[in-house]
């Protein structure tokens, strides 16, 4: 088990001075992994033993789930980490030493030492197999899923050649050595141009410093330099094996409540794999927002949330399993 520290008291300093205190008003947590130290939120806990674990992705960060942490945390527990190299974590420089294995376990340390039962995995972009991931190696510690945006088999459209995966030419060039560095790193392409064209709200004031300022400098950057180079384009791929063998299999028994709300206008991720999605949970209501692209948290939280309060009350009373796993 992971060491955890919780001596973080009042407002992160970071958060000062990235201006963001209104909007973030959080105590921060902090748990060591091999590479560093994990942030997360952890708003709630005197509510009982059900938890809501909210997972970001690339190249966001859990302010990202600001809104759903204050409507969401009145009435349960609600964790939400950073990944390691995203938000209040650790940046480690080291490109190679992320991965979808590293982030799993990430999360499965910080799960495991807050012995989270009763989980409702809320996921977006990348936090689809990180979470699926971890709910794989601890199948009973999972009540419910809520997918957003995001992708946890492989291929992630039916159809797709699983051995020569086709990406779009702008997702090319950002995994491309040299330009890709230059943009992502350098540049700062992710949170700067990425995040903006797949937002269908326009960012402004402190919601604009929270992602846009949140990475200093190119060695920061890491994490999200890796992620675009970490999509599997053939079954070999460390991740596309992650997908195939564990997390694939575990949504494939997975019979629990699900729910699943879709962006229609997103720019990173085919519609195809909506479709996916509901051939693997055809117990999941779907709600579509028309004119959200891949960021719905930003897009559409006052539609969204109500509809995702409703869903974890219907699923309130049940429980899974107790586990003992550390």
């Amino acid at each position: 088990m992971q060491r955890i520290h919780n001596n973080q008291r009042g407002t992160h300093p970071r958060i000062k001075a990235l201006g963001i205190e209104a909007e973030y008003p959080f105590s921060s947590h902090f748990i060591q992994t091999p590479m560093g130290q994990m942030h997360y939120v952890d708003e709630g806990r005197a509510q009982g033993t059900s938890t809501v674990l909210a997972l970001h992705g690339n190249p966001s960060w859990s302010f990202l789930y600001r809104k759903f942490i204050t409507a969401l945390s009145p009435d349960r527990r609600v964790v939400v980490p950073d990944h390691i190299g995203f938000g209040l974590s650790e940046k480690p420089d080291d490109e190679d030493s992320y991965t979808l294995k590293a982030h799993i376990d990430h999360l499965e340390a910080l799960v495991c030492a807050l012995n989270l039962t009763n989980i409702t995995l809320v996921m977006q972009d990348w936090g689809g197999p990180i979470g699926l991931g971890v709910a794989a190696r601890h199948p009973d510690r999972i009540k419910a899923l809520v997918v957003m945006n995001t992708f946890g088999f492989y291929p992630p459209v039916d159809g797709m050649n699983p051995e020569k995966l086709k990406l779009p030419p702008p997702l090319l060039m950002m995994r491309s050595k040299g330009v890709g560095d230059l943009l992502v790193r350098r540049f700062g392409f992710f949170e700067r141009q990425v995040m903006t064209m797949a937002t269908a709200t326009k960012r402004t004031g402190a919601v604009k410093r929270a992602y846009r300022d949140i990475f200093r400098s190119p060695a920061e950057r890491a994490g999200v330099m890796a992620f675009p180079r970490m999509i599997p384009t053939h079954t070999n791929h460390p991740a596309a094996q992650i997908l195939l063998n564990e997390t694939g299999p575990y949504l494939d028994q997975f019979d629990g409540p699900a729910r699943i709300f879709w962006g229609m206008k997103d720019p990173l991720i085919p519609l195809g794999a909506l479709d996916a999605w509901q051939k693997r949970l055809p117990q999941a209501r779907v709600t579509t927002f028309k004119s959200a692209r891949h960021y719905l948290q930003d897009d559409v939280p006052d539609d969204l949330i109500p509809e995702l309060v409703a869903f974890l009350r219907q699923h309130a009373d049940r429980t899974t399993a107790t586990t003992g796993d550390t």
